[in-house]
């Protein structure tokens, strides 16, 4: 991912989550009150993003409606700003009453390769472990990429079935994570809205 392939080369020899040394924060937790931002950021989709994403090149008005559902829905759902702008989505949902959570990750075409989703799903790992996640589960197209080198990288054990791929992580076998590291809420960092800073 790097241009330079001594920087790819260290990237490849550092776990790709395994022991975070400082909060990200370009990475805040989102919650309703973004959900102009969140629609924002689906409909600068381009097709192709939004047929790995959501399985079709949904409509700006399909994923204005696909925001709000994730927003209510999902376990934990992060974004990563650049320039005061969402530039990529993360979202955790439970399988059930299991201990497997599923991870869906979207990145803006105009801001890959620059290390958001591998930063997303560091950010989100910590967050997993808390709410009782054992494993996290990655799903993606066989031709998406991207996702493969993210799941290679994680370590993750990857099955491939019917043209998808499933990429597990197991958070169990990873027992070095700092703790003590929360993700902050969008709507009350400055920046954002122009509040005051407040961790979780």
């Amino acid at each position: 991912m790097a241009a330079v392939s001594g920087i790819a080369h260290a990237e490849r020899d550092t776990p790709l989550w395994s022991n975070p040394q400082q909060s990200d924060l370009d990475i805040r937790q989102l919650d309703i009150g973004q959900l102009p931002s969140v629609q924002a950021f689906l409909s600068r989709l381009d097709a192709e993003s939004r047929c790995r994403r959501f399985g079709a090149p949904l409509s700006d008005a399909a994923l204005d409606l696909q925001a709000i559902t994730a927003l209510e829905n999902a376990e934990l759902m992060l974004g990563i700003f650049s320039e005061q702008r969402l530039r990529g989505l993360l979202e955790l949902y439970r399988q059930g009453g299991s201990g497997v959570m599923e991870l869906l990750i979207v990145v803006e075409g105009a801001s890959r390769r620059r290390g958001m989703g591998r930063r997303l799903l560091n950010a989100s790992m910590l967050q997993a472990l808390d709410m009782g996640a054992r494993s996290v589960d990655l799903i993606y197209t066989s031709d998406n990429w991207p996702m493969r080198r993210l799941a290679q990288r994680a370590g993750a054990r990857i099955d491939l079935s019917f043209g998808t791929f499933r990429a597990r992580i197991d958070l169990v076998q990873r027992p070095i994570i700092t703790r003590h590291l929360r993700i902050p809420i969008a709507d009350d960092l400055p920046g954002v809205n122009g509040q005051p800073g407040r961790q979780l």
